[in-house]
């Protein structure tokens, strides 16, 4: 029945209602249907309604839709889900909402959804989050943003990580941020990456 409802119908409906729907009936809506939900009705969902709803459901969502979810909500995506984000979606969550994400969600992103992070965003990762990142992803990050990581979340970095970075990526990161390598992980660095290190990096 609620199938049948016009975006119209769907956009009438009350926040309590919205939140009162039972999984399958989320499930049996279009993805027509579902962007027709504002910011408040998205963000009256739970987080169990959010786990329910299809790739393509997700799919609809707007960017301010996106913003409405809590990071609890974030937090109860799938990786299939997250992965339906669209870029754009991925690039207006906030920190909050990246707050909620475990590193297993993190890891599942695309190398290209990672990269749509700003600086900010890429800045407010936990270690934990940054260490479950794969070689991949953290290739895709830019300089702005490889260099806005802190010393505390380098220092979290696996050998398997590190040795994946290219000369460009490690020579973004300042001196203070190389402080946070431990003995350990500058003797795992190739000669290449050492190379492009600057004389201020080394001392």
């Amino acid at each position: 029945q609620l199938r049948g409802l016009s975006t119209t119908d769907i956009g009438e409906l009350t926040s309590t209602q919205v939140g009162g729907l039972a999984n399958t009936q989320l499930a049996a809506l279009t993805a027509t249907n579902v962007s027709a939900l504002d910011e408040t009705q998205v963000g009256a969902l739970s987080a169990t309604q959010v786990r329910a709803l299809t790739s393509t459901q997700l799919g609809g969502l707007s960017t301010t839709d996106i913003g409405e979810l809590s990071a609890t909500q974030v937090g109860s995506l799938a990786a299939t889900q997250l992965s339906a984000l669209s870029t754009t979606n991925i690039a207006a969550l906030s920190t909050t909402q990246l707050g909620g994400l475990t590193s297993t969600q993190l890891g599942g992103l695309t190398a290209t959804a990672l990269s749509t992070l700003d600086e900010t965003q890429v800045g407010s990762l936990t270690t934990t989050q940054v260490g479950g990142l794969t070689a991949t992803q953290l290739r895709a990050l830019s300089t702005t943003d490889f260099a806005e990581l802190s010393a505390t979340q380098v220092g979290g970095l696996t050998s398997t990580q590190l040795g994946a970075l290219s000369a460009t990526n490690l020579s973004a990161l300042d001196a203070t941020t190389m402080g946070g390598l431990t003995t350990t992980q500058l003797r795992g660095l190739t000669t290449t990456q050492m190379a492009g290190l600057s004389t201020t990096d080394i001392g």
